[in-house]
């Protein structure tokens, strides 16, 4: 395939179809119940940011551990923006299909931002569950010193990482192409890799033969590094919260309780990372000069649909999850929070006094 060809093919049309087999009412109750639940956690999510950074930051201007949180929720929101408002509208509301659909046929910047920054934002949770945990570990391993000496300059650290960290898996997104594929009854996004593993096949030869099979045969996107990111946050969050975990119960006294309530915290929000984990059934696969390879082969024969169902599951549980967590564990956000009941408690404490003068 010549140069020419080459740039045709990324100009091109790439139709979808709709199916009609799912129907357009149940479909949409699916969607208002995901709008609920993602709704919710996006509130939630905003509050912990404006509680941290503005209206308590004084409180929390010395915690390491909720200035992480704080990027985990900047990502999270990131996600249910995007899953509200394109990814899970177009795959639920079966109509919008053939009426939206032909506007993204052809290469379009709106895929393209909606489709990275969507997964630079999952890439980035991962990022920041591996410096959660590592955190917690620190904090009982020496509780003197972790957040005055250790955390103090590695916190801004940690903060640029999970920004910068996701671009190693991103940068073959930036130069595919983006095209929306065939989803239950409407459509979500995927991408044509330019550089293709194994290493060693040539990408025009590959560029025809995924153009021939796109209508039959939708790829999985993003599957090499999404799992080689998310099971380095789980070797991270299984090593780290282990030992956190065992000096917690057997050495108790050395943590103060306020500390213990954030290692705990972390535990519950690592069990809803440990779903994630759990649904990279893909197979992995690196080849080196054709004579080594090494495969993790967790469920090869598994039905595609419902395991990308359970994938959407679980990173909807690592992405809401974190914020319940956070609001049931910190007095400080429940009290931002549920700001009302907090003035009317001050006002019938003034009442109270100034009736007993």
């Amino acid at each position: 395939m010549s140069n020419t060809t080459t740039l045709e093919f990324y100009s091109d049309l790439i139709p979808n179809e709709c199916s009609l087999d799912y129907d357009p009412f149940w479909e949409a109750i699916i969607y208002l119940g995901t709008v609920f639940y993602l709704g919710i956690a996006c509130l939630l999510h905003f509050v912990i940011i404006r509680t941290v950074m503005v209206t308590d930051k004084k409180h929390f201007q010395n915690n390491s551990f909720f200035k992480i949180i704080v990027m985990d929720s900047i990502a999270s929101i990131i996600l249910i923006l995007n899953e509200l408002f394109f990814n899970k509208l177009f795959t639920y509301i079966t109509p919008l299909c053939p009426i939206v659909g032909p506007f993204f046929w052809r290469p379009s910047v709106i895929l393209n931002i909606v489709y990275i920054s969507l997964n630079h934002a999952r890439f980035s949770k991962s990022v920041t569950q591996i410096f959660m945990v590592l955190n917690r570990m620190t904090c009982v391993l020496i509780p003197t010193e972790y957040d005055r000496v250790i955390w103090r300059s590695l916190t801004p650290i940690s903060c640029v990482l999970v920004v910068i960290l996701p671009c190693g898996g991103m940068w073959n997104v930036w130069i595919s192409r983006v095209f929306l594929q065939p989803y239950r009854g409407g459509f979500n996004i995927g991408y044509l890799k330019t550089v293709r593993w194994p290493r060693g096949q040539k990408l025009n030869a590959y560029l025809e033969s995924a153009f021939s099979q796109l209508k039959s045969k939708s790829q999985a996107a993003l599957s090499l590094f999404q799992s080689i990111y998310i099971l380095t946050a789980l070797f991270f969050t299984v090593v780290c919260s282990s030992i956190t975990f065992f000096k917690l119960i057997f050495l108790p006294a050395r943590i103060k309780s306020a500390e213990k309530s954030l290692c705990f915290t972390s535990v519950f929000i690592s069990s809803t990372f440990l779903m994630v984990a759990a649904t990279q059934v893909r197979r992995i696969s690196y080849s080196v000069n054709t004579n080594f390879q090494l495969s993790f082969a967790f469920c090869l024969s598994c039905d595609r649909e419902i395991m990308y169902l359970l994938q959407a599951l679980a990173f909807d549980l690592f992405t809401v999850g974190p914020a319940v967590i956070i609001v049931m564990t910190s007095k400080k956000i429940r009290e931002s929070l549920f700001w009302w009941k907090e003035q009317s408690t001050k006002k019938i404490s003034v009442i109270s006094v100034s009736g007993l003068l």
